[in-house]
């Protein structure tokens, strides 16, 4: 260490990336070389600032701009139709193409507008001849190949080839983030000028918040050179209030001096981002490079963005239908538990019977049911004082009845998780509600698991000074380095979260029908505290705790009954499947004390516009089934629309509206209770995918 290089404890590296999160790339002042950009007051009426180059792409001065009029510069043609498009939008819907004489000159100008505070901003990008037919038909034909992708892979891989070969940059790449928005390179298309970063790790610090906020704006990012002097704004501030301009909505907004330095340390001198979405959550990043200064057109930038629109629904369609298939896994052992209930089998009979299965689909090593003081386990587990001793703290830990997963028990403050760390790293806890005074643990266990992550680059935290400031520099080598990661097992997929839930409600009702079964035998002589403890338990196993409609087993139960009717006496009906829209969002943004709240103002509402002889019952989470009796699939489908008016009109207390999307289908010669379940989930997915809030009909022939 010399004397020139001072040093950075931690509290001053927490501020500098603090700093860092708080730097304004929103408002550079400037603008890149590849445009020009025009500030004009909220009526669009004169031009209050200009970007330095207007020359270069006008043939106009700065001066002969500040003060003009606005259809002076931009003619009434454009000048209309840019306040049609604002009149109701923050942006104009869509880019548009125009011709304009300016200094004398004809020119072909792309042009972005929108509002930055009571500012209008007009971007203006010169055009060259036109291609639109080559890049409709590269795009065509790019789509065509991605609608043939049959995994997840070859969506990634096929769509990095086309925005290379469409772009021209040096390497195309698609990375996702993980919870802690840490980026993982998933695919990768690049000829020998730079280096794969194929399997590479890039540390949430290189994006940081406020950058992944930007996407939300405007979803492609362009750097054509980022080592171009940036053109300045001319006034500086908008001279109505003396503040900077907000360039979040467009294009042309300059580069942070960090993330040059970032792009150089890289070895590279354009790029282009583009984000991918996965409903509100930003997913991931298409990212190219480009040894060389690049400017993109905007042709190529929308064909870049409309090839990844369609290969984000083809992902995220394929994700679906491996969910969907784990989720028929989770039914048809559900169903099979089913039988249990029927049969009073005894919880730890079953846990027996099926914990290598269980094993299997929620990739765990053990297994453990603990309920009423017995201890019941299967594959790697602590024993059974370990075991006791973990639900103990759980009970006293955790007051909601809800799962409660982590990859490291030690890091969730369990005292005793160094001595059970060989069996039980990642735990996932669902709590059994057996009756009002007991519950119950299914316990699942994953070990420990060693990885060796490799990073571009360390990485580690390095501060510098700039302009007096504190910050954090971008990192000078993006070499591989690999970071063995110990003390924690693999994360808990939101699906099996789910699982475990539905799992340990089915583990609950067969604990109750078992309890019944015993107290049966037990109180046999005492028929009053018998008939009152079967009302009890009666309850428990055929009504839903949290919203009081009929659980899974009773719907499943009286659908079974109709199907029988059906068979023998011609008697139709059909099967309403549905489940609320964006829920898992709502839990997130209100909490599971909200969702639940929301559950059961749905039922209260749906209630009110069921039929006689109606039944409805919760499939699970917040799925729900509605058994529609003498109803044939044109009936159906109109009750179904009229309950979907129903809880759109109920008011849920939320800022925005409760809405379902509904499958319907109809009992059918020669149907199973299978196969009359999947014409309806495929029908809701339908619904789902078509945009929500809607009704679809699985029919026999689909």
């Amino acid at each position: 260490m010399t004397a020139e290089t001072p040093t950075f404890f931690a509290d001053e590296l927490q501020a500098a990336q603090e700093e860092c999160a708080r730097e304004p790339i929103h408002i550079p002042g400037a603008v890149q070389s590849f445009g020009v950009l025009l500030s004009f007051d909220s009526s669009i009426r004169r031009v209050w600032q200009v970007s330095a180059n207007v020359r270069q792409h006008l043939g106009l001065t700065v001066n002969e701009c500040l003060g003009a009029s606005a259809a002076g510069i931009l003619g009434s043609s454009l000048l209309g139709r840019i306040r049609r498009g604002l009149a109701n939008s923050d942006r104009l819907p869509g880019a548009m193409t125009v011709t304009r004489k300016l200094a004398g000159i004809s020119r072909k100008l792309h042009v972005v507008a929108y509002r930055s505070g009571d500012a209008v901003i007009v971007e203006l990008e010169q055009l060259e001849g036109s291609a639109r037919y080559r890049w409709l038909s590269l795009v065509n034909d790019w789509i065509a190949k991605l609608v043939e992708t049959r995994t997840e892979d070859e969506v990634l891989n096929r769509l990095c080839d086309a925005v290379r070969s469409i772009t021209g940059y040096n390497r195309s790449l698609i990375y996702a983030f993980d919870d802690d928005w840490n980026g993982k390179v998933l695919a990768e298309s690049r000829d020998e000028v730079l280096s794969s970063l194929m399997g590479q790790h890039f540390p949430a610090s290189d994006i940081p918040p406020q950058v992944r906020a930007m996407y939300g704006n405007n979803r492609i990012r362009v750097i054509a050179d980022a080592q171009a002097e940036a053109a300045p704004l001319v006034p500086a501030m908008n001279p109505a209030n003396g503040s900077p301009l907000d360039l979040s909505q467009g294009y042309l907004r300059a580069v942070s001096p960090i993330h040059c330095d970032y792009m150089q340390n890289m070895g590279v001198r354009s790029s282009l981002s583009v984000a991918i979405y996965s409903d509100s959550r930003l997913w991931g990043l298409v990212s190219c490079h480009s040894q060389t200064p690049l400017s993109l057109s905007p042709s190529a930038r929308d064909s870049v963005a409309t090839l990844v629109e369609v290969a984000s629904q083809r992902l995220f369609l394929l994700k679906a239908e491996a969910d969907a298939h784990y989720r028929q896994q989770i039914h048809d052992n559900r169903v099979q538990l089913a039988h249990g209930v029927q049969e009073r089998h005894a919880p730890r009979d079953l846990v027996q019977q099926h914990a290598e299965h269980w094993r299997q689909l929620f990739r765990v090593e053990g297994i453990a049911l603990v309920y009423l003081g017995e201890i019941t386990r299967s594959g790697k587990t602590p024993d059974e004082d370990q075991v006791r001793e973990l639900t103990n703290w759980l009970d006293a830990e955790l007051k909601e009845p809800e799962p409660w997963a982590t990859t490291s028990l030690s890091a969730s403050g369990y005292p005793s998780a160094e001595a059970i760390q060989s069996w039980c790293c990642g735990l996932l806890a669902m709590p059994l509600l057996i009756d009002m005074d007991a519950r119950g643990w299914l316990l699942l266990f994953r070990p420990e698991q060693f990885e060796m992550i490799p990073w571009a680059g360390k990485p580690e935290k390095v501060a510098e000074v700039r302009d007096g400031r504190t910050v954090l520099s971008p990192r000078t080598s993006f070499a591989s380095w690999v970071e063995e990661v110990s003390g924690k097992s693999s994360s808990w997929h939101p699906a099996e979260i789910n699982a475990a839930r539905d799992l340990g409600d089915d583990l609950a009702v067969i604990a109750a029908a078992h309890e019944i079964t015993r107290l049966n035998e037990y109180l046999r002589r005492e028929r009053k505290a018998l008939a009152e403890a079967n009302q009890h338990l009666e309850k428990v196993a055929n009504t839903d705790s949290l919203t009081g409609t009929l659980n899974r087993y009773r719907i499943e139960h009286l659908v079974q009954m109709s199907m029988a009717n059906a068979e023998r006496y011609g008697q139709p009906f059909s099967l309403l499947l549905f489940d609320l829209d964006h829920f898992k969002q709502i839990n997130d943004t209100y909490g599971h004390n909200v969702g639940d709240r929301i559950l059961k103002t749905l039922v209260n509402s749906l209630t009110d516009g069921l039929r006689e002889g109606d039944q409805l019952g919760r499939w699970g989470g917040e799925e729900f089934l509605v058994l529609a009796a003498n109803t044939v699939l044109e009936d159906a489908a109109i009750f179904a629309e009229r309950l979907r008016g129903l809880v759109l009109g109920t008011e849920f207390g939320l800022d925005e509206p409760v809405t379902i999307s509904i499958g319907v289908a109809e009992w059918g010669k020669g149907d199973t209770m299978k196969t009359l379940l999947v014409r309806a989930d495929r029908a809701m997915y339908e619904a789902k995918h078509s945009g929500r809030n809607r009704v679809c009909l699985g029919r026999i022939d689909q």
